[in-house]
């Protein structure tokens, strides 16, 4: 009969236990966070028997970008009272004696700001004139990085903003400068091209720099072949926006024009009235009647005719 009774009480013991043990709430010694307020459900263990409405509730702004900021929990369980009473009437609050909150962050470090006004820039080895560049300590999310030059090109300094932007959000820029001395190799006119001109190797020459030419052409290959969009001086440095790829039909030129008949493909040829690059819808005649029709440029000397 005792073994009985001893094991009535140790059931209800076990059961006082468990009762005692889903009333209490732990609060975590050490709470990471990576929005810009602290919620209830930041500071919770396990809150999976909470209503939302109390774990959404706001206690207090966070600590800036990559700080920390200690409260006692005396602080926090009195802040806890005040803004969620029903939420501790049965339940016990316990934890540490001390919190800790940390706002997470990312860091754009000194290396990757270098390397990206490099490649916007265009200059390799692009050299600060300081190395005190501080790294950039930014929220967590989508990052985004802008680089602006806000110095002139003949600047013996150059100077450029670099803003950033998480999840689409400005959050702040900075200005970098950086020595400007530096032999960069372009390319210049040997001498006059006029516009609408083919470039071929004799009509240009190597040529090196000592400051920032933007949209300067900087390799052989991207200029032979291509066309003037205006003329061009002896010397002078040229850029991609003065060049552009050669038209795939030639105007006063004759054409393959093809006309689609079901199945059937009809190829005639037709004299083309202005220059045509791919997909672009031209004006074209037949030599015979002198009739015009239009044609959409489909290849090198080839369009396709809508009748």
């Amino acid at each position: 009969m005792k073994k009985y009774i001893l094991l009535f009480l140790i059931l209800i013991l076990l059961s006082q236990n468990s009762i005692l043990y889903a009333s209490i709430l732990k609060v975590k010694p050490l709470v990471a966070v990576s929005g810009e307020k602290v919620y209830l459900k930041d500071i919770l263990e396990d809150y999976s028997d909470i209503p939302e409405t109390f774990l959404l509730m706001e206690l207090f702004p966070a600590p800036p970008v990559g700080k920390s900021i200690t409260y006692s929990f005396q602080y926090i369980r009195q802040l806890i009272t005040m803004k969620i009473p029903a939420l501790i009437k049965d339940r016990e609050l316990v934890s540490s004696e001390r919190i800790i909150f940390t706002r997470t962050a990312q860091v754009f470090s000194k290396e990757e700001l270098l390397s990206i006004v490099r490649e916007h820039i265009g200059i390799s080895n692009l050299e600060p004139l300081t190395q005190e560049i501080q790294s950039v300590v930014l929220p967590e999310g989508k990052l985004r990085v802008d680089v602006k030059q806000l110095s002139s090109t003949n600047s013996k300094v150059l100077v450029v903003k670099v803003s950033f932007y998480v999840n689409d959000k400005y959050v702040k820029a900075i200005n970098l400068s950086f020595k400007s001395d530096i032999k960069k190799s372009v390319y210049s006119a040997k001498l006059y091209i006029p516009k609408g001109t083919i470039i071929t190797e004799d009509m240009i020459q190597e040529k090196f720099v000592d400051s920032v030419v933007p949209l300067a052409v900087e390799r052989k290959e991207d200029l032979i072949g291509k066309v003037t969009t205006r003329i061009i001086y002896p010397g002078q440095i040229i850029t991609s926006n003065s060049v552009v790829e050669p038209p795939l039909v030639n105007k006063n030129e004759e054409v393959e024009a093809i006309r689609r008949v079901g199945n059937l493909v009809i190829s005639t040829k037709l004299i083309a009235l202005q220059d045509g690059y791919f997909g672009q819808t031209i004006r074209l005649r037949n030599p015979n009647s002198y009739k015009e029709v239009l044609g959409t440029v489909v290849g090198k000397g080839l369009v396709e005719v809508f009748r």
